[in-house]
């Protein structure tokens, strides 16, 4: 150690005195390492890389520039954010490199776009070790299985709990390769992001993928794109099972060969209260209409799916699975079967070529998207309500029918419509309101009468009492005893209206 501190105290000594010109190919490399040099606040984001970037700040590699100072002050940098490494050039000294940036505890973000020119990914245990604010690492290369494997093993030593997104994109990491970093990730329930985009991760590798979630029990992850992997149906039942333990929000299935059978393997996941799956992704994949039919099925009841994504003539989805969806944003084989369709859905089919969807289908995504839904579906499917299955609570259900009608003219009037179209409305829902009540008094003219006729007879006996009362109160005026001790209050009370009339 205090060998390691005599060494440190020399670099630190003769980075004093060295000219950021003498170590760079170019004025502009120059500046950078001087920003760098100088704790340049305004020096968040830096891009090492063989040509100009123009969104980042780029160091391009050239003839003549010394990694190893490039990594030393990256490792003294208190403000710089967001590393990307694209590209090495021809640049030596990357040993050095990586052991400045080792010793860097302000990077949160970091990119690997370029292999380690045979270096380990080993060697960067100490930057993870060292480094409590790093929550997004990604990789945008070739990985062999040997650097698959480096990669698990920081991962599974360090155990980043900053972490929040993990990016492996493009990599090809293969079932093997995946699968060992899949296991890695067993300890990483904090992760919010999981892209694994274009890595052939296969069967083996949802497995793995399924087996870690299921371990997380609770997760954070709210993003899993999957997109180019050749999971198969058998690789997303094994995912299945895992998901039901996170809070995910978007997951993205496309170009994975899953067909009807993959896709019922996730009824479970849909129908169980801690689903709360916004977008589903599944373009590219040939399913048919027994697929559109096994997605229909497992979202009936699912509250949380806004967008379904594909594109219907690369899924082989004809007439008959559009009826399919059809049934699920609204059933009308009864009232409480439309009222039970799925309210929720804002997209199925293309988000944004959306005249490729059925016109029908577009009118009931249109309808989820105003309040109260249900209720639209239901006056536009039943322009006939049919009174008759509530017979059975008899007239007790009369006034919640008739505060119904009220609360729906009162919410269709929130919504903008044309002032014309407005008070049309108005009129057919009063109307139907009338052809309701109408069909409870033809529907059960007997309880109608005889609840008429009840009232009648409330209404006289209480006129009788009152009669009764006024009689007794003038007999006590005229000197007499109270014929009934019991109303003695009640005559008093009655004394005192006729004195005041």
């Amino acid at each position: 150690i205090d060998r390691q501190q005599a060494m440190d105290v020399a670099i630190d000594r003769r980075a004093r005195d060295v000219k950021s010109k003498d170590i760079t190919s170019c004025k502009g490399n120059a500046s950078i390492l001087q920003q760098l040099r100088d704790q340049d606040i305004s020096l968040k984001t830096l891009t090492i890389s063989d040509h100009a970037d123009q969104y980042f700040c780029c160091f391009v590699i050239g003839e003549g520039d010394d990694f190893g100072w490039l990594g030393y002050f990256i490792g003294k940098s208190k403000y710089l954010y967001d590393l990307r490494i694209k590209s090495w050039g021809e640049g030596e000294n990357i040993e050095a490199f990586i052991e400045g940036i080792n010793r860097n505890q302000s990077i949160n973000s970091l990119h690997i776009g370029t292999d380690l020119r045979g270096v380990s990914f080993r060697n960067l245990r100490p930057f993870f070790r060292n480094n409590n604010n790093l929550y997004q690492l990604e990789f945008n290369f070739e990985v062999g299985l040997e650097c698959a494997e480096s990669i698990a093993f920081v991962l599974d030593e360090n155990r980043c709990q900053s972490l929040e997104s993990l990016r492996f994109e493009d990599c090809n990491l293969g079932e093997d390769g995946f699968a060992v970093i899949a296991t890695a990730l067993r300890t990483y329930r904090q992760l919010e992001d999981l892209h694994l985009k274009n890595n052939n991760i296969g069967l083996m590798g949802c497995i793995a993928l399924g087996e870690t979630m299921r371990g997380w029990e609770t997760s954070n992850l709210k993003v899993l794109d999957l997109d180019g992997n050749n999971i198969g149906d058998q690789g997303l039942q094994a995912l299945a099972a895992g998901m039901t333990n996170t809070k995910l929000e978007e997951l993205y299935l496309s170009d994975n060969l899953i067909t009807a059978v993959g896709l019922r393997s996730m009824s479970d996941y849909f129908q169980s209260e801690s689903c709360c799956l916004k977008t589903l992704n599944v373009l590219r994949n040939d399913f048919g209409d027994e697929g559109a039919v096994a997605l229909a099925d497992i979202l009936m009841g699912n509250k949380s799916l806004t967008s379904l994504h594909f594109i219907s003539h690369q899924s082989g989805i004809t007439n008959a699975g559009w009826a399919a969806f059809s049934k699920l944003l609204c059933d009308p084989s009864s009232i409480n079967s439309t009222y039970l369709s799925n309210h929720n859905i804002g997209t199925i089919g293309e988000h944004i070529m959306k005249h490729n969807t059925p016109p029908n289908i577009r009118r009931y995504l249109d309808l989820n998207e105003h309040p109260h839904p249900a209720i639209h579906k239901i006056l536009k499917s039943h322009p006939d309500l049919d009174m008759e299955p509530f017979f059975q609570w008899k007239l007790k259900l009369l006034p919640v029918v008739i505060n119904w009608f009220r609360s729906v003219i009162s919410g269709m009037m929130h919504v903008y419509y044309p002032q014309e179209f407005s008070n049309s409305l108005r009129q057919n829902l009063q109307s139907r309101e009338l052809s309701a009540l109408y069909k409870f008094v033809r529907g059960m003219p007997a309880l109608t009468v005889i609840s008429y006729w009840q009232q009648q007879v409330i209404n006289i006996q209480a006129r009788r009492r009152r009669l009764d009362v006024e009689e007794e109160t003038a007999w006590v005026r005229l000197g007499g005893r109270p014929r009934d001790e019991g109303n003695v209050e009640f005559i008093q009370i009655g004394a005192k209206r006729m004195r005041q009339e």
